[in-house]
């Protein structure tokens, strides 16, 4: 975990997170870039030196705030840390920064305030669709320092890709975690010979750390992991989605969108 990427939207929501973005990459000892994506506005008869001037005032305007930044989080001036700005859209912005830059690891809110006409909150399942490297999800008030169990969801497709379970072990290495595997809808009578062979893969993997494995039963998969981590003092849930539409759902206005945020838990998707 060499760099990691923090988008944010200058929110209070994200300077929240940013204290666990910190936190992360001192136990990491990696890079942290924090990243501001801004869009030039359509403003009928605006000339191209009005445009111009207008972008100016808006980038000192964005490092202004990136100033204030380091000085309310004196941290920063101890890790290897870049500010940077970037004329785009949000999404394809950061979906991009991961391939040119080597991003190990995107840490990011949930959701923020309206930040030049668009609502932060709403492409933050995009964005995780989006690029090819592990998230860390960070809602308000969550303190990483606090988690002591993460629930990892896990349902042994064939569809998965094991191998971004070595990203969960560095992250259970640095926060001394235990680990409970979820497996939902499911039980062991209805388990194909190579959804089995996965689990023992998933058990091969685990073997040097502290994992348990269990079955539940929810008709609703989101519904399911709430109730599961709630009853068992999970601090965290990783995924290996096999589909995005799982991801999708989550942050969906719905019941399970206001149970996970209400549960503040932080949520590590594994790429």
């Amino acid at each position: 975990m060499k760099t990691i990427l923090f988008p944010t939207d200058f929110s209070e929501r994200a300077e929240r997170a940013l204290e666990q973005a910190i936190e992360v990459a001192e136990k990491a000892r990696a890079r942290l870039i924090l990243y501001h994506v801004y869009h030039r506005p359509v403003i009928e008869g605006q000339t191209a030196e009005e445009m111009a001037s207008w972008l100016q005032q808006l980038e000192e305007g964005i490092d202004v705030r990136f100033h204030k930044l380091a000085h309310q989080y004196p941290k920063l001036k101890e890790l290897d840390c870049d500010f940077r700005k970037e004329l785009g859209i949000s999404v394809e912005s950061i979906a991009h920064i991961p391939k040119d830059e080597e991003i190990d690891l995107i840490i990011m809110a949930t959701e923020g305030a309206t930040g030049f006409g668009e609502l932060w909150g709403t492409k933050t399942a995009q964005i995780i669709k989006s690029v090819k490297v592990p998230v860390l999800v960070i809602p308000d008030s969550s303190h990483l320092d606090e988690v002591k169990r993460v629930g990892l969801v896990c349902d042994y497709s064939e569809k998965t890709h094991y191998q971004t379970l070595d990203f969960l072990l560095k992250f259970i290495e640095l926060f001394q975690l235990n680990v409970d595997v979820i497996t939902l809808t499911r039980d062991e009578k209805t388990m194909t010979s190579q959804e089995k062979a996965n689990r023992e893969l998933v058990r091969k993997k685990l073997e040097n750390v502290s994992a348990t494995f269990h079955f539940t039963y929810h008709r609703e998969v989101e519904i399911g992991i709430m109730e599961y981590v709630q009853s068992h003092t999970i601090g965290m849930i990783a995924i290996l989605p096999k589909s995005y539409s799982f991801i999708e759902r989550i942050f969906r206005e719905s019941l399970t969108e206001k149970m996970v945020f209400h549960s503040q838990l932080p949520l590590l998707v594994l790429k």
